[in-house]
C-alpha cells in the first residue's frame, strides 16, 4: 500500500462520524507530521476538509469521499474499510455508481403486492431495464447466497405480476420495462450467476454495467407491460 493509499484509508475510517482530529489521523495512518499536514491542508484547499475548532470534518460523506480519491488515480481497498462502513454508506456507494452510469436511482422502496409489502433496497432504471438490487454488506459471501437469491426472485416475481404499482412508485411510464433483479456485495469476487441472477461484488457494479448489454439475454429477467399512467 503506498503512503497516499494509507492516508486516505485513514482518513475515510476517522472521518466517518464527524470531526476527527490530526493526532487520529496520524495514528490511524501510522505516518509522520509533515504527511499528515501537508495532506489536511491540500483538501482544505480543495474545499473537501473545513476545520471544527480542534479538529476536522469532510464536507461530504465516505461514499463521496471513496468516489474523490478514486477520479483521482488513488486506490481504494473497499474490502479493507468495509467493516468501518455503516450500512448506508453501502448502499448510498450503490446509488452513486449506478447514477454515475445515467440510471435515475431510488431505495428502500416498500411495494405494496397481494396485500403484503416487498421491499427493495436499490431500484436503478434506464428504459428499459429497471434493476431491483438486494444489497448485501458481507465482507465474505455467505453459504445462504442462495437462500438470499431465491427470497429476491420471489420478491420479483411478486412486482412482476403487477407491475402498475411498482411503477407508478418510481415515477415510470413507458407501458413496458424489463424487470432484473440483482444482488450485491461487498465481496471481492467476479460476477457469477445464480438461477439466473447476478451476483456483483461492488469492485465489479462498473465493469457489470458496462458489459450489461452484452450479458443481458444470459440474465434472468421478467418482461413486463402495463397500462400507461
Amino acid at each position: 500500500m503506498s503512503l497516499r493509499e494509507r492516508l486516505v484509508k485513514a482518513l475515510i475510517i476517522v472521518s466517518k462520524d464527524g470531526v476527527f482530529t490530526r493526532e487520529s489521523l496520524k495514528r490511524e495512518s501510522g505516518l509522520g507530521d509533515f504527511m499528515i499536514d501537508d495532506f489536511i491542508n491540500s483538501l482544505i484547499n480543495e474545499g473537501i476538509l473545513v476545520r471544527i475548532g480542534d479538529g476536522y470534518k469532510s464536507v461530504i460523506p465516505p461514499h463521496r469521499l471513496i468516489k474523490y480519491f478514486v477520479d483521482r488515480g488513488v486506490y481504494v481497498d473497499l474490502e479493507s474499510i468495509s467493516r468501518y462502513l455503516p450500512w448506508d454508506e453501502f448502499e448510498a456507494l450503490i446509488r452513486l455508481l449506478f447514477e454515475e452510469w445515467g440510471f435515475r436511482v431510488v431505495s428502500r422502496l416498500r411495494v405494496p403486492v397481494a396485500g403484503s409489502r416487498v421491499e427493495f433496497d436499490v431500484i436503478a432504471y434506464r428504459r428499459p431495464w429497471v434493476l431491483l438490487i438486494e444489497a448485501k454488506h458481507w465482507r465474505r459471501v455467505s453459504s445462504s447466497i442462495r437462500q438470499i437469491v431465491g427470497r429476491h426472485l420471489e420478491k420479483v416475481g411478486s412486482v412482476a405480476r403487477e407491475p402498475e404499482v411498482l411503477m407508478s412508485r418510481i415515477g415510470v411510464n413507458w407501458g413496458e420495462a424489463l424487470l432484473i433483479p440483482v444482488v450485491i456485495t461487498w465481496h471481492r469476487a467476479s460476477t457469477e450467476l445464480i438461477e439466473g441472477v447476478p451476483v456483483v461484488s461492488i469492485y465489479q457494479v462498473n465493469s457489470f454495467i458496462n458489459e450489461f448489454d452484452g450479458i443481458i439475454d444470459g440474465i434472468r429477467s421478467f418482461r413486463v407491460s402495463w397500462r400507461r399512467l
